[in-house]
């Protein structure tokens, strides 16, 4: 904390001091606590007081300074009441001024004496605060006063202007929020940015076991140890999985980061925390050739999930984008389709083209009948449908198909199609940024993550190598 104050060993002349913004945030977040720790109290009739609330319409009136140190009971407080020194009183008025305008010219300050742990005595302390830029006589009148009571509420609220070790635990504390309140703030930066709902979800629920383990402890308090020792609880007494153990430990590493740019904590106690050894496993597979096959001769009999399976095969477009897709994103004339920003995963409004193998599909639906407000999916009876169909609808109705076919242990999803897809693109002789654009995908990193199985349906063993 910079120094604001001087003592009786100081030199006493008043000398304006600018306002440290990180003192004037911890003055701030300190009184604010006190406000909501104490019960209302009425200002006026505190005993000794020496200030008093002005309202706007009040007339400033000099008063003269008091040069008496006031009576102090150590056993009672360790400070005395902030005092408004305005300077040497005024004995001439220039023609054409006021008295209360050249008392405003003098140099004012605000006085009082606080316990010194160090020296152990009294000493005297006076802060400016950029009182004195104020020349207007009523507005630095009413300044000086609410300075006054400031000073009041920090020192009642512990502050001290000789304590630095006192006052950084009052700064952590004031400062600081409980983990309960955080978490909060966490899931309330998601709504306002546009999280998805189902990511919001999976935030609440873990941030609940912190919130709930912690409580209002602060997070200024939180150190590596205890959160390593909260993960191997909840770890323990929810039964998680290595994936799962990992997934909530990033949601808790972003909480923290969070709180590090609002400017809460300095570390992020979950930096060092190591993850769990989590098994491969080959999650949306490359349908094999046999397995398509018997897959889509299955879906005849389901012409809803048909439908759904070959519009992300066709277009690669998202399961969730497919579930909220309306009519009147579609343009049968220009061969495109919209996908707007408030349904794309990566929230940029984007176009898919319409192949020709597709278009088929879609006329068999004669969208052209409905509604444009209508969703492409939003019925399992007639495909089209007025209301968008469930979250997990689409995909319960795939799963089902895949059970009756036994190949559940397979790692086949709704992404599969997507995958295989891009797959049969690139054996078809597609570049990769011509899948990349079709996928909508912002790099070609992003796309190769989609062709890592290519290897599967490779054959170089014929391959002959150019001669040197």
């Amino acid at each position: 904390m910079s120094k604001q104050y001087t003592t009786l060993e100081d030199d006493m002349k008043p000398t304006k001091v600018p306002l440290n913004e990180e003192e004037r945030l911890f003055r701030i977040a300190l009184l604010q606590r006190r406000e909501r720790d104490s019960s209302p109290h009425d200002a006026n009739t505190t005993e000794n007081q020496h200030y008093s609330n002005f309202p706007d319409s009040y007339l400033a009136k000099t008063l003269p300074t008091s040069e008496n140190i006031p009576t102090f009971d150590f056993m009672a407080r360790s400070f005395t009441n902030p005092e408004i020194k305005r300077g040497n009183e005024v004995l001439d008025v220039p023609k054409g001024s006021t008295k209360k305008a050249e008392q405003a010219k003098r140099p004012w300050y605000i006085e009082f004496y606080c316990f010194d742990p160090q020296s152990n005595k009294m000493k005297r302390s006076r802060f400016r605060d950029n009182l004195n830029r104020i020349k207007d006589p009523k507005e630095k009148e009413l300044e000086a006063q609410r300075l006054c009571k400031m000073y009041n509420d920090l020192l009642e609220g512990g502050w001290s202007p000789f304590d630095e070790i006192n006052n950084e635990k009052l700064r952590k504390d004031a400062i600081s929020i409980g983990v309960d309140e955080a978490t909060e703030a966490f899931l309330q930066h998601h709504r306002d940015k546009g999280s998805r709902k189902k990511t919001i979800q999976s935030y609440d629920s873990k941030l609940k076991l912190i919130a709930g383990y912690f409580g209002n402890q602060k997070v200024n308090d939180i150190q590596d140890n205890d959160v390593l020792k909260f993960l191997s609880r909840i770890e323990k007494d929810y039964k998680w999985s290595p994936k799962t153990y990992n997934n909530a430990k990033g949601i808790y590493y972003g909480l923290f980061q969070f709180l590090i740019l609002e400017k809460y904590i300095k570390e992020n106690p979950f930096l060092h925390i190591p993850s769990r050894t989590v098994p491969k496993t080959e999650k949306h597979q490359v349908f094999k050739d046999d397995h398509f096959i018997a897959i889509m001769d299955r879906l005849k009999s389901d012409p809803y999930t048909d439908f759904f399976c070959k519009a992300i095969y066709y277009t690669c477009i998202r399961p969730k984008e497919l579930r909220e897709l309306q009519l009147k994103h579609i343009d049968l004339e220009k061969g495109t389709i919209f996908v707007p920003s408030h349904i794309s995963k990566n929230k940029k409004d984007a176009y898919v083209n319409i192949d020709p193998n597709f278009r088929k599909e879609l006329d068999k639906l004669d969208i052209t009948s409905y509604d444009k407000e209508f969703y492409l999916t939003g019925s399992a009876v007639n495909i089209i449908g007025k209301t968008k169909v469930g979250d997990g609808t689409p995909y319960r109705r795939f799963i089902a198909h895949l059970e009756k076919l036994k190949l559940l242990n397979n790692n086949y999803t709704l992404y599969s199609f997507k995958h295989t897809s891009n797959v049969k693109r690139f054996m078809a002789g597609w570049t990769l940024a011509e899948i990349m654009i079709a996928n909508r995908h912002a790099s070609l990193e992003q796309t190769e993550n989609y062709l890592k199985d290519l290897t599967k349906f490779v054959d170089i063993s014929k391959k002959e190598v150019p001669v040197i």
